[in-house]
């Protein structure tokens, strides 16, 4: 049955626009299939094709450059000239030569003594700096001395050996003992401690504990306290050994100067006093005596090679006997200085020495007689006060002068 021409139309649009609906969804579906097979897949890219031009560049050879060997650059340094003192007198035009030495200067004779003699004086600010450097070092000029070829001259060369080392362990233990108080000044609780409870006893008392070279020792206060205090207790153990040493050696050179008879003078006779074998240089106190002291001048420990003799300056000095006058001018610490040739006793050459005069009234060479003023009391040198140094020497090394007046 044919339908109308309306419905035919009406059908066939439905049935287009239907279709056009399906072609479009399967459109979309392979355009995203593709998109996604795209996104997968990279696209292969066309192999371009390598360039056929080939550039062929000469090598390049850096250039060869020769330095110089360096010398090390010659300076010579300009020839310095004295410099030339300018004349007082107006120039006339001459040319004057410099001077090839510098002009002496002359500094004012001592008394008594002649320019040029004798040996300086230590300056006391000078004396712990050398006392640091030598604790055995000798402030004061030491004369010439025989050698020691009798059984009373080698006492009395070991009786000087024994005396300058007491000298130096005086001088040493005193040094440690500045150390240590220094050190005990130091913050440290332990060595507070240990100050505290050595207080008021020994002053220089042994450690409480050895540590000596031990890995517990450490740089600290109470380290160095104790090391210090090891080594003034060994010190002081050496200083009394070598003191009761010399105390023996001199017991035995005064036994055998009591001994010997007589002085034998190169002048007319001998001088005696009393039972001494000397006579007494003059009449005053006895203020210092023979042996190491603490130098009231110096203030470091010396040896005091003889006696001190108090007198107003002036005082007239007599010869202790005959003699021939040794040396007579300046001697360093001693001052103004005499000294007397007695010749020869046991063996012995026996001198006497003056030191520390205000003028000397004799000259080396000069023969003299027991009792006669061979100079005048002073205070020169190494002194703190009008006084006579009196010495006596056998070959030359000094023994204690009270037993010989």
């Amino acid at each position: 049955m044919d339908r109308p021409w309306w419905r035919r139309a009406t059908l066939a649009a439905v049935a287009g626009a239907a279709t056009l609906m399906m072609t479009s969804l399967c459109l979309d579906a392979g355009a995203a299939t593709a998109a996604q097979t795209a996104a997968q897949e990279p696209l292969p890219l066309p192999t371009l094709p390598s360039p056929s031009l080939t550039l062929s560049l000469p090598p390049v050879n850096p250039p060869t450059v020769t330095l110089p060997p360096l010398e090390p650059p010659s300076v010579k340094l300009p020839t310095l000239k004295p410099p030339t003192t300018p004349s007082a007198t107006p120039s006339t035009g001459e040319t004057v030569p410099p001077a090839t030495t510098p002009p002496a200067v002359r500094t004012p004779p001592r008394v008594g003594v002649s320019p040029g003699s004798g040996e300086s004086l230590v300056s006391p600010g000078s004396a712990a700096a050398l006392i640091a450097a030598d604790p055995g070092a000798d402030l004061y000029p030491q004369p010439p001395v025989d050698a020691a070829d009798t059984p009373q001259a080698r006492r009395v060369a070991a009786l000087t050996d024994v005396q300058h080392r007491i000298q130096y362990l005086h001088n040493v233990l005193a040094r440690t003992r500045d150390d240590l108080t220094r050190v005990r000044r130091e913050p440290d609780p332990v060595l507070q401690l240990l100050t505290a409870l050595t207080a008021g006893g020994d002053p220089d008392p042994a450690p409480p504990f050895a540590v000596a070279d031990s890995a517990e020792v450490v740089d600290t206060p109470t380290g160095r306290a104790v090391a210090l205090s090891g080594a003034i207790a060994s010190g002081q153990s050496e200083l009394a050994r070598r003191e009761r040493e010399e105390a023996a050696l001199r017991q035995e050179i005064e036994r055998r100067v009591r001994a010997v008879p007589a002085v034998a003078a190169p002048a007319r006779g001998t001088a005696t006093a009393g039972v001494g074998k000397l006579g007494r240089p003059l009449r005053g106190r006895l203020t210092s005596r023979f042996g190491t002291r603490l130098d009231p001048y110096f203030h470091v420990w010396q040896l005091h090679p003889g006696v001190d003799l108090a007198a107003p300056v002036g005082t007239p000095i007599v010869a202790a006997a005959d003699g021939r006058v040794t040396r007579a001018g300046w001697y360093g610490g001693y001052g103004n200085y005499t000294c007397l040739d007695h010749g020869r006793t046991d063996g012995q050459r026996l001198s006497t020495c003056y030191g520390h005069q205000s003028r000397l009234l004799v000259s080396a060479g000069q023969r003299v007689r027991a009792g006669q003023v061979i100079g005048l009391v002073g205070s020169t040198g190494a002194s703190t006060g009008p006084h006579l140094h009196f010495e006596v020497r056998l070959g030359g090394r000094a023994v204690d002068p009270l037993p010989w007046l």
